[in-house]
């Protein structure tokens, strides 16, 4: 193994550095038992929430929330910084797991001797080896995208430390977090908003990145109905313009009907997120970064998906279930394009959804 490793992964998804986390850790590990440097790339947004996730790596934050402001003179002074804190580092070997244009431009730019593309169809010019590992169309049993982050580990003779079944199989599994109960100050915040951390909870994240992976917000309002019908205090969660707008309608349609749920949109960081969902029963939300994160964290749930792969995308984690309805789709359907207004989306019902919190908590 080399001595110097650097794995550039700033990506934005959340979703994704948590399907990888537990490789990176496992690398982490390895690295501190043979006396091997480490450095990771990881989204500055990420950095609360992960801070002693990879002991012994030295992190460098890539600040994606600064750049996407436009190009600036501080913009430029934190690109750089970041640049230089990467090859200053000094990397024999410099390597990324995602696909994206960033994870690769900072590999060009990493002054490793030994750069390496993992991404064959998208990514070859500059590096001195292109990996072709596949994304999708993968062997039955291993359709995961985190095979495919593994694959690229066990192509560089990284090591690799999943956990295995009595019988030999991987279990894939997510990074492993720790987050603490909500604080003193997060307390005061829940409290002050009308949340009550001793009682039943069921947080909705109605949000989506994609409209593809958007359940109709008529359905997560009649869910959310007979969520508070059960006893469980309602939360809606998200972050963005888009999350606030659907908090919004199901906050609406709520009313019309006198049912009562608290909007924290915006109001938490990852970190405090994480925190409060060690104090959460259920969690329902469409495929999404938050949702892998209750996954994660053990949390039982639901996570509904229209159009995408779920083979690939499917959550880890042992409470959680993907719901989907994909045969309802036109031979024509694709994620971008869709005659019957996603069909697969409108197909869940919110009595499936609830069906499947109630067998689950038996």
């Amino acid at each position: 193994m080399p001595k110097r490793i650097a794995l550039i992964n700033p990506t934005k998804f959340l979703g994704n550095l948590l399907l990888a986390g537990g490789l990176m850790q496992a690398l982490c590990q390895a690295c501190q038992q043979q006396g091997v440097a480490l450095l990771v790339v990881l989204d500055a947004s990420f950095k609360e929430l992960l801070a002693d996730a990879l002991p012994g790596a030295q992190i460098v934050y890539y600040p994606r929330r600064e750049l996407s402001r436009g190009v600036t003179f501080n913009s430029a002074r934190l690109w750089l910084d970041c640049v230089r804190q990467i090859r200053a580092f000094a990397p024999e070997l410099a390597f990324t797991i995602e696909e994206d244009s960033v994870c690769h431009r900072l590999t060009h730019f990493s002054g490793a001797k030994h750069k390496v593309s993992s991404t064959v169809h998208r990514y070859q010019w500059g590096f001195d080896q292109v990996l072709d590992i596949p994304r999708s169309g993968r062997q039955m049993g291993e359709e995961g995208i985190w095979y495919s982050f593994r694959d690229v580990f066990s192509a560089l003779d990284l090591p690799v430390a999943p956990s295995l079944k009595p019988d030999g199989h991987v279990v894939p599994a997510y990074v492993r977090l720790t987050p603490p109960p909500p604080g003193p100050v997060l307390t005061e915040r829940l409290t002050a908003a009308g949340v009550e951390l001793n009682a039943p909870i069921a947080v909705l994240h109605a949000g989506a990145s994609k409209h593809y992976k958007q359940w109709p917000v008529n359905l997560f309002a009649e869910l959310a109905t007979q969520l508070v019908g059960q006893g469980y205090q309602l939360l809606l969660i998200g972050a963005g313009k888009r999350d606030a707008a659907v908090n919004e309608a199901i906050t609406q349609a709520l009313s019309a009907v006198a049912v009562s749920g608290i909007n924290l949109c915006n109001e938490l960081s990852l970190a405090e997120l994480a925190s409060l969902l060690t104090c959460v029963d259920v969690m329902v939300g469409n495929d999404s970064g938050p949702s892998h994160l209750a996954s994660a964290l053990g949390v039982r749930g639901v996570v509904i998906f229209g159009p995408t792969d779920l083979a690939i995308w499917r959550p880890l984690g042992g409470q959680t279930t993907a719901l989907q309805q994909k045969q309802v789709c036109a031979h024509n359907c694709t994620r971008h394009r869709c005659d019957q207004q996603y069909a697969c989306l409108q197909a869940i019902t919110p009595d499936q959804v609830m069906t499947v919190l109630t067998t689950n908590s038996l």
